[in-house]
């Protein structure tokens, strides 16, 4: 039986660029930066996760899927009060595409990657 989700892929065109926004201005940690191969400049296999680990951010784009580098994601993200974290990632330099804002489900907002990937953000009253 299904308990859960591990990992989500995100789309990104430069791994150590995407490693630097999750990190340092999404607050995630590292788990692994793996070659995948030998030599310089192979793909690496990056993985971030907040500090419960309640889900994995897997940092690699798989060959033929470049064009998704840059779209909507349909990854949503919560956090516990909207307008905090909004004002916290700002300040970090997050780019917000929608401002929080109220709507009939709940709290809402999308911020940019480094990559021009777009997200969901959002909180339940």
């Amino acid at each position: 039986m299904i308990t859960g989700v591990r990992s989500v892929g995100i789309y990104v065109s430069d791994q150590d660029r995407a490693k630097k926004f999750w990190m340092e201005h999404i607050g995630l940690q590292l788990i692994q930066d793996t070659p995948m191969g030998e030599g310089a400049g192979v793909p690496r296999w990056i993985e971030v996760a907040p500090e419960d680990k309640s889900v994995v951010l897997v940092l690699f784009t798989p060959e033929g899927a470049e064009s998704f580098v840059g779209t909507f994601s349909n990854v949503i993200f919560h956090c516990d009060d909207i307008q905090k974290t909004y004002e916290e990632l700002t300040g970090k330099g997050v780019e917000f595409q929608d401002i929080p804002r109220k709507e009939f489900w709940g709290w809402w907002a999308t911020f940019k990657d480094s990559d021009g990937n777009t997200y969901g953000l959002g909180h339940k009253d």
